[in-house]
């Protein structure tokens, strides 16, 4: 790999300073490009050729008094310029063809979850990644030999510094010129006993100091599970510290409780914070960095089309970022014509707004109206609005709403609202420009082989959907780029009673599994507790639990054991009724019709199901080739399809 000689790096800067400057109306004011390199030393990526890696940090001056700017939450109160504009930075990574001709023409952003670069381990099977410097990180480069440019623009606020993440350096709010202070509360759930504990870090992140450790107006509670009354803790009990070396040593973002804390248990900490960061700009920076790539000359990355992609916390920003206007420009201008938002189901976050907690996890505090892209009405509130109500006509972005099965059973994402009435009682199609699909027999992220123990009472969901993923990504590109209509929306339906109502649930009595009829929800956070009860309805599932509708991946529709989109707690980490957040079971099937019947395992055993190993394999081949018929695979992974599970069933099968 090559670096850039420090002097061309500061040529660089300064194309991009004397650009900035020829722009009256500029949001994106300067890039700084601190390297540049080979990726893989040069290595060439099919017909679009070498790639090559660029990391900087972008610079950024916004208007308060634009429309497109106000939705931003305490823009008025940040300290602004000579000009009147309020300055910002972001971290700013990108992966581009040395060859620009030879490219796509297609910005696609990853909108990095906790500062963390995703798209090539998404969508190029890579394994995680911090600056793309081995093999391994690219995977098999899918993205790359199509001929993308991958940009990754930091949003996040309190993403920690020198771990190779991608950052964003908010201003402070003040009321005229004094700090503003306001409460915040934390909730967290100890998966082990411990002596102290630190309350709001966690995700490479930093979080909100209390004004005064010693104020005793502050509350820390602990309920068991997320819906039984708290019970507040004596402040005697407790206090700001951590136990280092078996010694309590003072710290503002730690807890230190009388007892200790204990598995399983939701403890809650309200205090109060001072000097709000103006965390909405973050969008601003992934809205201004594509309009500057798109629609300006001599930047370090250029495309004519622009695609997001978030999973998660990002996927739930992207509805935001729609819903608030951030896919057009200050100018009016279309940003990005496509977005692939995964497990968001219908959730938003708390991402802009004062104190914002972008990693906030609290069960259904982010499930709030509109649902839908299209304008549908709030039948409690009589509220009319939808994800894309800012948006007009022809503008529209094409968007692909992926979710796990987690998403229509924890934490809130009561994903079927995505596609149902909200009183439950009718399906519903979204907007022309959406499609809705749901991975079968899937947990909240990406499983892998063996499954993994978490603390729950079976090992994870081994179901790798990231299969499932690029076949649709490669769909979503034929929409937006060729107008080649895509799969049609596949999900569960009441009309084909494929979706059942909570109480209606079924699932078989599997030997040592927790039968999830008390599991809680859905709730939503935007109405008064008395109209917060929402429907809860879940995918429908077979004999053997498996879900009978939605994308069945060959790994469910050829199963080795039941996958589920749930787990609940082992006693290990406490709490065994509780769900495990986002997590998901891999039952395993016996091996035999005797090995069953010595359990009382109501599933039919793999030496029932299969005649052998070569029975499987031409099974699952068939599986494969028939999603990729239906362009929910690419036909060329098939062959790795079978060979994985293939390898599973050697794995497994004694």
């Amino acid at each position: 790999m090559t670096l850039v000689p420090r002097a061309f790096r500061v040529v660089l800067i300064l194309m991009f300073l004397v650009f900035a400057a020829g722009r009256a109306q500029a949001e994106m004011t300067r890039v700084e490009i601190r390297s540049t390199t080979d990726a893989l030393g040069g290595r060439s990526f099919g017909s679009v050729g070498a790639y090559e890696l660029l990391k900087g940090t972008i610079f950024f001056a916004v208007d308060p008094a634009n429309a497109s700017n106000r939705v931003i939450a305490d823009l008025d109160k940040a300290p602004t310029n000579a000009q009147g504009r309020v300055e910002f930075s972001s971290d700013l990574f990108i992966i581009r063809p040395k060859d620009r001709s030879k490219g796509n023409g297609v910005l696609f952003f990853d909108v990095v979850n906790r500062g963390n670069k995703s798209l090539l381990s998404v969508f190029s099977r890579g394994t995680r990644a911090t600056d793309f410097t081995t093999e391994s990180e690219f995977g098999d480069a899918w993205l790359l030999t199509q001929g993308y440019t991958l940009v990754f623009v930091g949003w996040q606020f309190d993403i920690a510094a020198g771990k190779t993440l991608v950052g964003f350096t908010a201003p402070t709010a003040t009321e005229r010129g004094a700090p503003i202070k306001g409460w915040v509360r934390m909730p967290f759930i100890p998966d082990a006993p411990a002596a102290s504990f630190a309350y709001g870090g966690g995700y490479n992140t930093a979080t909100y100091l209390p004004v005064n450790v010693q104020d005793r107006s502050y509350r820390l509670t602990v309920r068991e599970g997320n819906f039984a009354p708290p019970r507040l803790i004596a402040r005697d009990d407790w206090q700001f510290a951590r136990v280092a070396n078996g010694t309590s040593v003072a710290d503002p973002a730690s807890l230190w409780l009388k007892g200790g804390f204990q598995p399983g248990f939701t403890y809650e900490l309200a205090y109060e914070t001072q000097n709000p960061p103006v965390a909405g700009l973050g969008m601003a920076a992934i809205r201004d960095a594509a309009s500057a790539f798109r629609y300006g000359s001599n930047q370090p990355a250029a495309g004519t089309r622009a695609y997001l992609y978030g999973a998660s916390q990002t996927g739930r920003l992207i509805r935001q970022m729609i819903h608030e206007g951030f896919t057009l420009d200050e100018r009016g201008r279309t940003v990005f014509d496509a977005a692939f938002i995964q497990t968001g189901a219908v959730g938003f976050g708390s991402f802009n707004e004062r104190f914002a907690q972008p990693n906030e996890l609290g069960p259904f505090t982010q499930t709030k109206f509109p649902f839908l892209y299209k304008t549908t009405v709030d039948p409690v509130t009589g509220r009319e609005d939808g994800l894309g109500a800012r948006i007009p006509a022809g503008m529209e972005p094409k968007l692909f709403l992926v979710d796990s099965s987690s998403e229509y059973w924890d934490r809130g994402r009561v994903a079927a609202m995505r596609h149902t009435a909200m009183d439950g009682s009718a399906d519903l199609d979204d907007a022309p420009n959406v499609r809705q699909y749901q991975l079968a027999g899937t947990k909240h992220g990406a499983g892998s082989f063996p499954a993994a123990a978490n603390g729950g009472q079976f090992g994870e969901n081994t179901n790798d959907y990231r299969w499932a993923q690029r076949g649709l990504m490669a769909a979503l590109d034929a929409w937006a780029r060729q107008g080649v209509t895509p799969p049609p929306s596949t999900h569960p339906n009441l009309k084909d009673g494929t979706l059942v109502a909570h109480r209606d649930f079924r699932f078989p009595a599997v030997p040592g599994v927790t039968q999830p009829t008390f599991v809680p929800g859905g709730y939503r956070a935007d109405v008064p507790a008395p109209y917060a009860a929402m429907p809860f309805l879940l995918p429908k599932v077979d004999a053997d639990g498996s879900e009978v509708a939605g994308i069945r991946l060959p790994i469910v529709a050829v199963p080795l054991g039941t996958l589920t989109g749930w787990n609940f707690r082992s006693a290990k980490i406490g709490a065994p009724t509780t769900l495990i957040a986002m997590a998901g079971s891999f039952m395993p099937f016996a091996q035999t019709k005797a090995d069953r019947e010595r359990t009382n395992d109501p599933r039919p055993s793999i030496a029932e199901r299969y005649s052998g190993r070569a029975d499987y394999v031409g099974r699952v081949q068939r599986a494969a080739t028939a999603l990729a018929e239906q362009r929910f695979i690419l036909r060329e992974d098939i062959q790795s399809i079978t060979d994985e599970l293939a390898a599973q069933w050697d794995a497994l099968v004694k």
